[in-house]
């Protein structure tokens, strides 16, 4: 780099001031080549051309390259991003600033700003307290505000806030930029949450680069808005970025104005709705008596007159107790001549009745059984007179005699044996249905739970099933 020959002046002449900035522009455009390392700073389009800030730790160059070069080379900047740019000093007649002109840029890295920038953002993240987001009261009490005290955000807020909405306003003073701005922040909300005197907290500032807005990145601010446990809204003036702040607040503002209508609703549309409501709720109410009259009405008409219904009712009972006795009694004599029935039946049926019938029956048959005896011994006799001289004869007539006197005993053992009285004196029993008086003689006739009539030797008894057990006739 060369610089040209100093130009002749008069030391009497009197330069204007464009003559001095076409002098000095003269002399800038010798700095040709130039290769400028630095962090980028509050970069932005207007009309294609694309215009930023190179920086370090001690000064500031302002830097524009044109909308050929842009579209060229595809430059996208961001905020933190190191680069080196190559190009020349130009100043600006009119203005009387100068900048560098780029005409090509080169990735240098990620400044260290920018870097834990992204540390940090991937931290919080992965913590979860990007996701956490509460709903902001529709009404409060108390807005508390966290931003400078002279600020024109605080002014901005304050005239919104007292437009829209008669709330309580508490304000917590805090550095917002420069060095201790972070802390300064985060403690001005830890006081503000703690206190417990605010339903919504507002915290920000008004616009500027981001470097003037860096606070609102930092990790003592982003954990301060998580651990509040009012919500809270972040209200920084920018549009283009995401500081952390917004990240992690309840809701974000795009400027502090923004932040205050959110926070508070405006007491017109609150009437509003207020009338609105009260129109609706009177015409349901109007529309649910109409409904209710005709309803009413209605139920008039059907009942008519309550007496003549009352008396017809009361006719209806009358009526209905008259036949529920008739029933009754009708009822009530079908079960007394069922009952009468049963109870002839069962006499008919009993044990004792039939054991007299068997033993009058008995009773004949012996005697006619000794009759016919008598006979036979008479004639056995009247032959045994007649035919004495035939010694045979008569001993013939004689075993006859004892055959028969043997088939009369035998006669007599049967009949003693097939009379039930001897069968009941040995124990054994006879069991007859309760209602039929049929004698059961199969246990597979019996049901459980069927009354049956026991005769005995003496006397009889009535008993209820309670099991049946069927045994196989090999097996006995």
């Amino acid at each position: 780099m060369t610089w040209g020959s100093q130009p002749s002046a008069d030391t009497g002449a009197i330069w204007t001031p464009t003559r001095c900035n076409q002098a000095v522009q003269e002399r800038l455009r010798d700095m040709r080549g130039l290769r400028v390392r630095g962090e980028v700073s509050g970069p932005r389009l207007s009309r294609g051309h694309l215009y930023f800030e190179l920086k370090d730790t001690g000064a500031r160059l302002r830097c524009t390259a044109w909308r050929t070069t842009v579209e060229r080379q595809g430059i996208e900047l961001r905020p933190g991003q190191e680069i080196i740019c190559h190009g020349y000093v130009d100043l600006w007649v009119a203005g009387g600033a100068y900048s560098l002109i780029v005409t090509q840029v080169e990735q240098a890295g990620i400044g260290e700003r920018w870097a834990e920038l992204q540390r940090l953002t991937a931290q919080l993240e992965s913590e979860g307290l990007f996701q956490r987001k509460r709903p902001l009261p529709a009404l409060p009490r108390c807005v508390g505000i966290v931003t400078a005290r002279t600020g024109a955000a605080l002014q901005d807020m304050l005239r919104v806030l007292h437009e829209r909405y008669p709330v309580r306003i508490v304000i917590a003073p805090a550095q917002v930029q420069g060095q201790g701005a972070s802390e300064s922040i985060a403690a001005s909300l830890r006081a503000l949450d703690e206190s417990g005197l605010c339903d919504v907290l507002i915290v920000g500032r008004g616009g500027g680069s981001i470097e003037d807005l860096w606070a609102f990145n930092m990790e003592p601010v982003a954990r301060a808005i998580a651990a509040c446990r009012t919500p809270v809204v972040s209200a920084v003036g920018h549009e283009s970025d995401t500081l952390l702040s917004d990240r992690v607040a309840d809701w974000r503002a795009a400027t502090p104005s923004v932040a205050a209508e959110r926070v508070v609703p405006r007491m017109v549309d609150l009437r509003f709705s207020l009338r609105e409501a009260s129109a609706r709720m009177s015409g349901v109410m109007t529309r649910r008596l109409l409904t209710d009259r005709r309803h009413v009405d209605l139920l008039t008409e059907r009942l008519g007159n309550g007496d003549a219904l009352v008396a017809r009712r009361r006719d209806a009972v009358d009526n209905s107790r008259v036949r529920l006795a008739a029933a009754q009694g009708r009822r009530l004599a079908r079960l007394r001549r069922s009952h009468e029935a049963l109870r002839a039946r069962l006499h008919r049926a009993h044990p004792v009745r039939q054991l007299g019938e068997r033993r009058r029956r008995l009773d004949l048959a012996d005697a006619a059984l000794r009759a016919a005896l008598q006979r036979r011994l008479g004639a056995a006799r009247a032959e045994h007179h007649a035919s004495a001289a035939a010694l045979r004869g008569l001993a013939v007539s004689g075993a006859l005699l004892n055959r028969q006197r043997r088939q009369l005993e035998q006669a007599a053992a049967l009949l003693r044996g097939l009379d039930p009285r001897a069968a009941l004196g040995r124990g054994y029993s006879i069991a007859r249905d309760a209602e039929t008086g049929v004698a059961v003689r199969d246990a597979a006739q019996i049901t459980v739970g069927q009354s049956l009539a026991v005769v005995l030797a003496r006397g009889a008894v009535d008993v209820r099933v309670e099991r049946v057990h069927l045994i196989d006739e090999a097996s006995l």
